[in-house]
């Protein structure tokens, strides 16, 4: 009689390919589509991040649900003529926060 595989092992097995699948579409939102114009190849890139993960069982009825995921721009890889040249995004968003902390800690400081 051939050992017939324990349901721990499928279910191991199950959760490892998730993960493989789930690895992948997160690579494909790091690096976009490459473009092409005027002979020039541009990829943008992303950071990508996961906030959070609920697993559970069929059993108890869970189900498995992510909380959040969240993509935001940060350059682009240029290639022309074989040269590979990395371009950052400028997040607006970024600059007025960090403009406003320092003008907040300035404020702060004044006061004392």
């Amino acid at each position: 009689m051939p050992d017939q595989p324990r349901d721990g092992d499928e279910a191991r097995k199950s959760k490892r390919a998730a993960g493989a699948v789930r690895d992948q579409a997160t690579a494909k939102r790091v690096f976009g589509d490459p473009l092409e114009l005027d002979g020039v190849k541009i990829i943008p890139v992303a950071a990508v991040r996961r906030c959070g993960r609920q697993e559970g069982t069929e059993e108890s009825g869970k189900g498995c649900g992510c909380s959040c995921n969240s993509a935001r721009p940060v350059g682009l890889v240029v290639i022309r003529d074989g040269q590979v040249s990395w371009t950052p995004t400028l997040d607006l968003n970024r600059v007025i926060l960090a403009a406003a902390g320092v003008l907040g800690l300035l404020i702060f400081l004044r006061r004392r």
